[in-house]
């Protein structure tokens, strides 16, 4: 009974992963159709801009919109497809290249990376992977990675002529980057020089002035203090006139007297 239920155990279970597996091989195989109908329509929209015109202009933008569609249906199939079982080598590109195509550019990047960085992977394929990761990383300026990856590229492919021109073009992109930083920097520091020398041009006329409020208030109290000393001595003055004229008056009256 026991190795009966072993053996019952094992069947269901072997069909059960059957079918998932061919449950996951259908969903990237309507992943690759949807794809590869996205790429196909991408291009003649892409030959359509090249002629030109208003109305080759009209069809590409319908046809952009078909292929985003597209682009968009593939990578939902790729992931359903690849839910459980990953080691779809070919199956991972193409949903990187889907991700990339709706510029979903970090999304990208990780998935051409993962593929990139798995040695038992086709040489070409790993080659490919990281010249996309390098485009990827391009479009998120994020330059000196992305020579990182061009440069690994062409360790596995040392003659790639696209990889090559990609790798002096994220060169040129960084020492640009580097010297728009290095002047936005200097820019910044006179910015900060000048809002400095205002500040000190305001603290010097913020401290002339309380100079001048305090010389004005001391002005004011000299002043005070000497209408006091004035008033007294008016006062006082006064005083001894009084006195003198009481004097006056009380010598004269003795004198009449």
């Amino acid at each position: 009974m026991k190795r009966f239920f072993f053996l019952c155990i094992t069947f269901f279970s072997f069909i059960f992963l059957n079918a998932q597996t061919i449950d996951e091989l259908a969903a990237v195989r309507k992943g690759n159709n949807s794809y590869l109908q996205a790429e196909k329509l991408r291009t003649e929209a892409m030959q359509l801009i090249e002629k030109g015109g208003e109305i080759n202009t009209k069809l590409a933008n319908e046809k952009f919109k078909e292929a985003a569609k597209l682009y968009q249906d593939a990578e939902i199939a790729y992931r359903k497809g690849m839910a459980i079982t990953k080691n779809f080598p070919k199956a991972n590109y193409n949903l990187a290249n889907t991700l990339y195509r709706q510029e979903k550019y970090e999304d990208a990047a990780n998935s051409y990376k993962y593929i990139a960085e798995q040695k038992e992977n086709d040489k070409s394929l790993r080659a490919k992977a990281f010249h996309n990761y390098g485009n990827s990383l391009l479009k998120q300026e994020k330059y000196k990675e992305s020579i990182d990856a061009y440069k690994n590229a062409l360790k596995l492919y040392p003659n790639d002529k696209e990889t090559k021109y990609n790798l002096e073009y994220a060169r040129k992109k960084m020492m640009q980057q580097q010297q728009d930083q290095q002047q936005n920097q200097d820019n910044k520091n006179d910015k900060d020089k000048q809002q400095e020398q205002q500040q000190d041009n305001k603290n010097d006329k913020d401290k002339q002035q309380k100079q001048e409020q305090k010389e004005k208030q001391q002005q004011k109290q000299d002043k005070r203090q000497l209408d006091a000393l004035q008033q007294n001595e008016r006062q006082t003055q006064k005083k001894v006139a009084e006195e003198e004229m009481k004097k006056a008056g009380k010598s004269k009256q003795e004198k009449d007297w």
